[in-house]
């Protein structure tokens, strides 16, 4: 083991301990929000739907002046979105309906963290902590839209 941020000790192949050390949480807020219909969906015994995920992650380090000092912090904006599309054809399918959001996580970070550890965390823990916030979204406007029930797995992190 070898000593990183803040004066953690975190083991070579796990760098998101190293980012864990380094950063605190400040804000989760829903960016962006889509809701699409395509095709009208046929009655559920009339057809063969596929659930399809989406997941994308983004990441910048930002310096901040706040009361006359300088901090940094990270930045990520995580994209979701289920849709639901008839399996039948594998080429350019019928899209039924679909949600789709932006979230933008902000953490202070309290000492350097590297290239890597901010990555694998922002990969992992950012969407992990959205997740929830994803999950409920998911569930208000599907009974909102009065669209049939979307499963949205608790979270993995297995590219789910």
């Amino acid at each position: 083991m070898e000593t990183g941020a803040c004066g953690v000790k975190s083991e070579a192949e796990n760098p998101i301990n190293e980012a864990i050390a380094g950063l605190r949480l400040r804000d989760i807020v829903l960016y962006e929000s889509r809701l699409f219909r395509g095709d009208v969906m046929p009655a559920q015994d009339e057809v063969e739907a596929l659930q399809q995920h989406k997941r994308g992650v983004r990441f910048s380090v930002e310096e901040q002046d706040r009361a006359g000092s300088s901090t940094r912090e990270l930045h990520v904006m995580v994209s979701l979105g289920e849709r639901v599309v008839d399996c039948v054809t594998d080429q350019d399918p019928k899209v039924y309906f679909g949600i789709e959001a932006d979230y933008f996580v902000v953490y202070d970070m309290i000492c350097p963290i590297s290239q890597d550890a901010l990555r694998a965390f922002s990969d992992f823990n950012a969407v992990h902590n959205v997740w929830p916030f994803w999950r409920q979204h998911v569930f208000d406007l599907i009974g909102k839209a009065r669209l049939p029930t979307l499963q949205v797995p608790l979270f993995t992190g297995d590219g789910q």
